[in-house]
Parts: structure tokens; C-alpha cells; sequence
């Protein structure tokens, strides 16, 4: 009788201090390992179609909560051509946070120079993109929303490698209002960006206060994963609005 009663006290222990673990793209779904697995593969085949080459879907756990119950892990998922432990080689980007962001001097897209020091005064919004990226398209009407209602509060700067004549001809078909800085090689090396599409804020005295992957994607309800919300980014500028 007394085994048997210290087996329960045992199973009731169990059931009282289990936790669940979930994962969210956006502090609102909760999200099963099997459901972000099968996300993830979703993905992968996604632009693995549209890319027309093999890609990978990498998922960076940015933080966590623990619960009584649960165990939920804030994610973000990075599209690339390879699996990587880290969107960032050598930490070199993370090991800029919280100090000023170094100067740049890049061409905008109609062959003017552009001197980081220009955003001093207000927070800005860097966003790393390239005119074959799925993620990147798939977030610029969004970000061009975020634009409209925050455009007189905020630089808002898009850079990429490519090349003045590449984004002029890919902007005809797709819209995106953020100033445009191209030929941004060196610069995106020195950085150590691997995967794309990335988010810098800067606050007023470019000092980098978050980095982020690109917009979450989540399932709406007739099943097609999408992105769908720019709560996220909204909360970030308020912090360094």
C-alpha cells in the first residue's frame, strides 16, 4: 500500500510540473514540434520551387518562456542555400549590438553617395535584401506599409549587392519604397550576412539596438503559410521610436 501510494504522489508530480513545449513566430500562434517541422518543410519546398534550386530552411530560437505548463520558444525561420548554425559568420553583426553602428559610404540607386552619418537624428530601419529572394519579396509589402505610417519618423534603407541596374529593373515589378543602396558588397562581407532577408535598428545616434530575420510566417485558415502581420517590426520601432 505505501509503494503504491508513492507511485501516485510520483504520477501526480509528473502530470503537475510537465511542460509543453510550443514554439511561436509571433508571440501569438503556439506551434507543436511535428506542426514546425512540417512548416519548415513546407518552406523548404516552397522556394526550392520558386529558387528552382536546393534551399534550406534554418530556424533561430531568438528567445524563451518558461511556464508553469509550458516551455515556448520565440522563433524565426532564415531561407538560405545551405544549413547554417548561425545566419551570421564569425558573430561579427551580433557583436555590434548595443554599440554604434560603423560607418558606411555606399551608392543609393541613383548613383548618389550615401554616408551613414545621414541618419543620425532619427532611428532607422536597414533591411538586407536581393531581387532572387523569395523571403525578401514576399515581406516588401509589408515593410512598404510600415514605411507609409512611419516615413516622416524614420530612415528606412534597403542594401543589397546587386547592382544599380539589376534593382532598377527588378523595382518595375516590384514596388519598394525604402531608400535603395546597391554595389554593397564590401560592406555586407565586413558584416558577415549569410542569409537574407536580415533587419538592423538603429536608434537616433545609430547606436544597433535589435537584429532581426525577416517577417514571421504563419498559416492562415485555409492552410497557405504567408506572411501576414507586421506587429513585430511596429513593436520595435515604438521601443526606439
Amino acid at each position: 500500500m505505501k509503494n503504491l501510494t508513492i507511485l501516485l504522489l510520483l504520477i501526480l508530480s509528473t502530470k503537475i510540473y510537465a511542460q509543453t513545449e510550443y514554439y511561436s513566430t509571433d508571440d501569438k500562434n503556439r506551434i507543436s514540434k511535428l506542426e514546425l517541422d512540417k512548416m519548415s518543410e513546407e518552406l523548404k519546398v516552397k522556394y526550392t520551387k520558386i529558387l528552382k534550386k536546393q534551399m534550406f530552411v534554418n530556424i533561430e530560437i531568438k528567445n524563451t518562456i518558461k511556464k508553469k505548463d509550458s516551455i515556448i520558444h520565440k522563433i524565426s525561420f532564415s531561407i538560405n542555400e545551405k544549413k547554417t548554425e548561425s545566419r551570421f559568420k564569425n558573430g561579427s553583426l551580433s557583436d555590434l549590438k548595443n554599440k554604434e553602428f560603423i560607418n558606411f559610404n555606399l551608392i543609393n540607386i541613383l548613383g548618389d553617395n550615401f554616408n551613414s552619418e545621414k541618419l543620425k537624428g532619427k532611428p532607422t530601419l536597414i533591411n538586407f535584401w536581393f531581387t532572387k529572394c523569395a523571403p525578401c519579396i514576399d515581406e516588401m509589402p509589408i515593410l512598404n506599409q510600415i514605411y507609409e505610417k512611419y516615413k516622416n519618423d524614420f530612415n528606412f534603407i534597403a542594401v543589397t549587392y546587386e547592382s544599380k541596374e539589376n534593382v532598377e529593373k527588378f523595382l518595375k515589378k516590384h514596388p519598394f519604397k525604402f531608400e535603395q543602396l546597391v554595389n554593397a558588397n564590401e560592406f555586407i562581407d565586413k558584416l558577415g550576412i549569410q542569409s537574407y532577408p536580415v533587419n538592423l535598428f538603429l536608434d537616433k545616434n545609430n547606436i544597433l539596438r535589435f537584429i532581426e530575420n525577416g517577417l514571421p510566417y504563419s498559416k492562415d485558415e485555409n492552410g497557405e503559410i504567408s506572411i501576414n502581420d507586421n506587429s513585430e517590426i511596429i513593436d520595435i520601432l515604438e521601443k526606439i521610436k
